[in-house]
């Protein structure tokens, strides 16, 4: 099947990545950097090959599969990563941020490529909704990477471990910038993201469908939640102290995002339950009926504009 062939190919690209970035462990020969650069931006024209075939085929909103959800946000994150080998091409972000794109290709692998219930919501609410969350849990993921790599630096420079030009990594106040960064677009873009679903059910008859006991519903407040919470310690906390601490509460919303995608793939919330063919039909008959009702000219002249 060619979307099957396709799929693999920028996961193959992305693996050498990473395995090219495993190798500057041991040996830095001059083309590893050139070849991690191309393999990585093979890997992209790929997959935006792939998501670009997949959004003109699909009659729905983008992201409104769990497929497509999860190969977008790591779409993202290798253009992020690509960007970075380029601002940071001594540093081993790769080592890091690699893992996270393929597992998301992963996900995506098992994931359900119909689309999920609701997704014949309005469609401008339906966009809306998938790209902040999508860029919100990116967001996450990056501060999570930031968080990450900041204690691990933090920990070979409080130990006086010997400085190592096979495993770099950027300095405490780079990092530092990072996750703050993505602290505060995480709780914007998710809070968004947040608001446009209720906005989203409350504009489908009334509200009817609104459900706040929906799995998806109740870990995405709490992720939220916990990024206010968050991000008002930043602010309170003393700037010269706040790096280690930062980096430990983007670790915790990390957990809170591996919950939320956990209830999101569940079948038991309307995100992880797909659209039935009857559903999908009475959907659209019912979209067409409306834009009928407001537009009698419609019916008077066959239904066609």
């Amino acid at each position: 099947m060619p979307a099957a062939v396709t799929m693999l190919s920028f996961t193959l690209c992305y693996g050498a990545a990473l395995a090219l970035e495993v190798l500057g462990l041991w040996a830095r020969p001059r083309w590893r950097r050139l070849a991690v650069v191309a393999a990585a931006i093979a890997g992209l024209v790929a997959q935006t090959w792939y998501l670009a075939e997949r959004a003109a085929s699909s009659p729905w909103a983008p992201l409104s599969s769990q497929h497509d959800w999860y190969l977008s946000a790591a779409w993202v994150l290798a253009l992020i990563y690509v960007g970075l080998v380029l601002y940071q091409p001594r540093a081993s972000i790769g080592l890091f941020l690699l893992p996270i794109v393929l597992a998301l290709i992963g996900a995506a692998r098992f994931a359900s490529i119909e689309p999920m219930a609701g997704a014949e919501m309005p469609r401008i609410w339906g966009i809306l909704h998938g790209v902040f969350l999508m860029l919100g849990a990116v967001a996450v993921l990056l501060g999570f990477v930031a968080g990450l790599m900041y204690l691990v630096q933090s920990a070979r420079l409080k130990n006086k471990a010997p400085l190592s030009d096979r495993f770099r990594l950027p300095s405490l106040e780079w990092l530092e910038r990072v996750n703050a960064r993505s602290l505060i677009a995480a709780t914007v873009l998710v809070g968004l993201g947040f608001i446009s679903g209720v906005l989203m059910r409350l504009a489908l008859r009334d509200g009817s469908g609104l459900r706040w006991t929906d799995p998806v519903v109740l870990s995405l407040s709490g992720m939220f939640s916990w990024l206010v919470a968050a991000e008002a310690f930043r602010l309170a906390y003393p700037a010269a102290r706040r790096g280690r601490k930062v980096a430990y509460l983007t670790l915790a919303g990390f957990v809170f995002l591996v919950i939320t995608l956990a209830a999101f793939m569940s079948s038991q919330s309307m995100h992880g339950r797909a659209v039935s063919s009857r559903e999908s039909r009475v959907a659209t008959e019912d979209i067409a009926t409306s834009l009928e009702t407001r537009n009698p000219k419609l019916e008077t002249s066959g239904g066609s504009p």
